[in-house]
């Protein structure tokens, strides 16, 4: 059994070396305030957001910008709150333009249909996605259109945070959120980037329509972020950014419950084996071998007792590489790493991760008061 799990520990350990070196690599973005030349659509699908689209619409109207260069089109997927008054209450009294559309009732994912109907609405060339649970940075449009003068990309991926309690689930949240954070900058510092967020997404209206949009994937709940990625990585392969600033970080809110983070993870899952990318599956699947070591390590030891120091090495070496690409993420979003929530979490992680891929294989998920298959 000891020689499965070296086969398995030990590319983990090489994958996360080189996303480490690769984040290293990346270059940072500064902020340039060149003159505003972009004009931006702003995307927001909400759906009943009523205590956080105060958060969200403070923020949009503190963004350092010209008014004239941008416009919110949000799209409501059914909400049954006040939403929509806060939404014109808020906005009506400012000079920003927007507008409140109505979401389709057709089959499919309703992001992805909400997300096309904003677009099909939208009248500038570069559309930006953000949610309603999230607030965007003062200068976020204006670092867009900085690094869009300069690198003349087609779709840029920008940074996501976790506004967070001190309760141990939402401090475990921003870690998992700061591990794919590095796993997306540490990619796209080895020139191939693997993921993206649809909090902070953006990318031409023109790349949009040329690759049909999400064509082929509007039965699948989740993935308006990284099924458009994989298509635009295709037409455009030298085409793809990313910002690297803290003046692009967008902050989201954390779930309350455990049981709302497994359904969100369920829906994470949900797109996994849709997805193209030979390289995205093959390290999903050392991640959650790697989990099942963590799990069982106990029974490592006891069955192979006889390679208990090759073991704890192999341990070691998986939580070693974990920290340190976890302790450079933290750096980037200028936030404390604690020891003892990290190693809860290295554990905690991999019970999760081994429960969610179980139940996306019998378990349907709740999604904004919704069911889906997993």
């Amino acid at each position: 059994m000891i020689w499965i799990f070296i086969a398995i520990v030990v590319p983990y350990v090489l994958i996360l070396y080189i996303l480490r070196y690769g984040f290293q690599e990346s270059i940072a973005f500064s902020l340039r305030k060149l003159p505003a030349t972009t004009k931006f659509s702003v995307v927001v699908a909400f759906r009943n957001e009523a205590k956080n689209l105060p958060s969200l619409l403070a923020s949009i109207q503190q963004l350092k910008y010209p008014e004239s260069y941008f416009e919110v089109l949000f799209v409501n997927d059914a909400s049954k709150d006040a939403s929509e008054e806060i939404i014109h209450e808020t906005l009506k009294k400012t000079t920003i333009q927007y507008k409140i559309i109505q979401n389709s009732l057709e089959k499919g994912s309703p992001k992805k249909r909400a997300i096309t109907k904003a677009i099909t609405a939208s009248q500038y060339a570069w559309i930006v996605t953000t949610d309603a649970d999230c607030t965007v940075p003062t200068y976020w449009l204006q670092i867009l259109n900085d690094y869009l003068q300069e690198a003349q990309p087609v779709c840029v991926a920008m940074p996501v945070d976790y506004q967070v309690d001190n309760t141990f689930l939402q401090r475990y949240q921003q870690l998992d959120n700061w591990s794919l954070q590095a796993v997306t900058i540490g990619s796209y510092g080895n020139n191939n980037l693997l993921l993206s967020n649809g909090a902070n997404f953006a990318y031409q209206k023109a790349a949009f329509e040329q690759v049909h949009g999400f064509e082929g994937n509007l039965h699948i709940a989740s993935g308006d972020d990284m099924f458009l990625l994989e298509k635009f990585k295709e037409v455009f392969p030298k085409r793809i950014g990313y910002i690297k600033s803290r003046h692009a970080i967008v902050v989201t809110t954390a779930v309350s419950s455990w049981k709302a983070l497994v359904n969100q993870r369920l829906r994470w899952a949900s797109k996994t084996s849709n997805q193209k990318s030979t390289l995205t599956k093959f390290m999903g699947a050392i991640v959650f071998l790697t989990s099942i070591f963590m799990l069982i390590f106990p029974l490592v030891l006891l069955l192979n007792p006889w390679a208990y120091s090759l073991t704890v090495m192999l341990l070691i070496a998986k939580i070693g590489v974990d920290f340190f690409l976890l302790h450079r993420s933290a750096d980037f979003f200028e936030k404390k790493l604690t020891i003892f929530t990290f190693l809860v979490s290295v554990f905690v992680n991999a019970a999760i991760t081994v429960w969610v891929v179980f139940c996306s294989l019998f378990k349907s998920f709740s999604w904004k008061q919704r069911t889906f298959k997993a």
